[in-house]
């Protein structure tokens, strides 16, 4: 059996990096329960993960998240994931921290929060004005 961090990763580099929603039920338990702001809860664990794959990869054209630490500490894994790609309004190129905790019980994810920097997205593409000059 994959360990929680084996399973994470499936995840971000089938999942999120490749599209694959099959990973979804490989590694989603029938019932998931979500923290992500935002995010459609009233679906069946691997559904809500393959609506976020899903959302996220439409938000980012060509996304790749990559994993830039992670650690495992009994049923949880915590990391912090760069996303990189662009934005499918404007094609400017994006890239912004998405930090994850991730509950498992059996092999299966139970238990997500997830905090994209969705201000860093939205500073990229132009919805936020730039910031203050500081010098």
């Amino acid at each position: 059996m994959p360990t929680n961090l084996e399973q994470f990763k499936a995840i971000i580099e089938r999942g999120f990096s490749r599209g694959d929603l099959s990973v979804a039920d490989d590694v989603c338990a029938e019932t998931l329960i979500e923290h992500q702001y935002l995010t459609k809860t009233d679906l069946q664990g691997p559904q809500i993960l393959k609506r976020q794959i899903t959302s996220a990869r439409e938000s980012i054209k060509d996304l790749k998240l990559t994993i830039e630490a992670s650690v495992e500490t009994g049923d949880t894994v915590w990391a912090r994931c760069k996303a990189t790609g662009f934005d499918p309004r404007s094609g400017k190129p994006v890239t912004l921290d998405v930090m994850d905790i991730c509950r498992f019980a059996h092999g299966k994810l139970v238990e997500h929060w997830g905090v994209p920097d969705r201000f860093a997205l939205l500073h990229q593409t132009g919805a936020l004005p730039p910031p203050p000059n500081l010098s």
